[in-house]
């Protein structure tokens, strides 16, 4: 019977007053283009025996619910249809979709409600946990690439967060590598986490970074972690090390009553004048000398002050002005930190090690694609950062 296109309009409109009519249409009309097209392969491709040999059941998305597709096959298997390449590439998108909604910090079963809302059960919880494990092994393979040769500066400060391990949730730090590039960009060369922070411990760190290409470093910086000066000093001998002086100062701070914190942030702020032209380290040293006069009726903090190791605090001061602001502090890795929150806060606790790597790696990355891939060029100003032995 030949249907005029009024008439075939007619009987769609029947069809789409149902509840599932538009699910029932484009399931019969993807059915209807997948008949034609083989039956045109087989018409134009005549192959001696070869013939239509029956269908296989197929499923993809529509809206709201999952279609069932009948897709022919011929007798030679040689018949492939260029509909499904179609739906192929949208399974891709939907991947990397699940991909993205899991690196913001939604569970597997967040993720399969919103596929289930979007386009019914086409994906289970299984599927969505199969497309994670990709994600995992994606995020792996990035966190061991091969590093380049030299970098200009590497910064290393730890992040806490709360991950699963025997049944129970404590806290545990990741330790974030950020290393400012030759062409003066960045990047998160390493993700790492220590039970136990040691000098050992933070060799086999280095170690494993040279093991993956990076052979020089122009600085270090980073916090006063236990072991990580020895550690530095071993693996690069003639790299000098930076220590975080915005840590140096809160911890100060930590040791006077309230009301004279602001006092002693602005004498220890005369003390570090980073970018200040002719700000020298001896300058320095007769600020510090100053500041335990002053502050003698704190003997808990000039005891400190005397402890501490101000030869590696005060690195920055070796290098172009312009450059101090950025080499004297971790800071750049406390931003990363705090976007790196957002993501890992969507949950209470994270299940495993794994997962906490991967969402971090996943912040990591959207950083080197954004952010990160702006050049910072007052470090041209710089050449003792360049590469030489170390």
């Amino acid at each position: 019977m030949n249907l005029t296109k009024k008439q075939t309009e007619f009987v769609l409109s029947k069809f789409l007053e149902k509840p599932t009519g538009l699910n029932d249409v484009l399931e019969m009309v993807l059915n209807a283009m997948l008949y034609n097209e083989c039956s045109e392969f087989l018409a134009t491709n005549a192959t001696q025996g070869n013939k239509a040999n029956g269908y296989r059941l197929g499923k993809v998305f529509g809206q709201g619910c999952q279609l069932e597709l009948r897709i022919p096959r011929d007798r030679q298997s040689m018949f492939s249809p260029v509909l499904l390449a179609l739906f192929r590439e949208q399974e891709d998108y939907l991947r990397e979709v699940s991909f993205q909604l899991y690196g913001k910090g939604l569970t597997t079963r967040d993720i399969g409600e919103v596929m289930q809302t979007l386009y019914g059960r086409h994906y289970s919880k299984s599927s969505i946990s199969n497309f994670t494990q990709s994600f995992y092994d994606q995020m792996r393979l990035w966190r061991e690439r091969t590093l380049e040769s030299h970098y200009l500066a590497i910064f290393i400060d730890g992040l806490q967060v709360k991950v699963r391990r025997n049944g129970k949730y404590q806290n545990e730090c990741y330790y974030i590598i950020l290393a400012l590039k030759e062409d003066y960009t960045r990047e998160v060369i390493a993700i790492e986490t220590l039970p136990n922070e040691s000098a050992t411990g933070w060799r086999l760190v280095l170690q494993g970074l040279k093991e993956r290409g990076l052979q020089t470093v122009g600085l270090v910086a980073s916090d006063n972690l236990s072991g990580i000066t020895s550690a530095v000093a071993s693996v690069w001998k003639a790299t000098p090390h930076q220590l975080c002086c915005v840590h140096l100062q809160r911890n100060l701070q930590a040791r006077v009553r309230h009301q004279d914190k602001a006092e002693l942030a602005k004498d220890l702020r005369e003390v570090l004048s980073p970018g200040v032209v002719g700000h020298t380290r001896e300058k320095a040293m007769k600020k510090i000398g100053q500041i335990k006069i002053k502050w003698k009726d704190y003997p808990k903090l000039i005891s400190h002050i005397d402890k501490v190791p101000w030869e590696d605090y005060l690195t920055y001061l070796d290098f172009d002005h312009r450059v101090q602001r950025m080499l004297y502090t971790t800071n750049w890795i406390e931003r990363f930190n705090r976007s790196a929150r957002r993501t890992l806060k969507v949950r209470s606790g994270l299940p495993s090690e794994e997962s906490v790597l991967t969402l971090i790696t996943s912040v990591a990355i959207e950083k080197g694609n954004k952010k990160y891939a702006y050049p910072v060029y007052n470090f041209k100003f710089e050449n003792k950062l360049k590469k030489r032995d170390c």
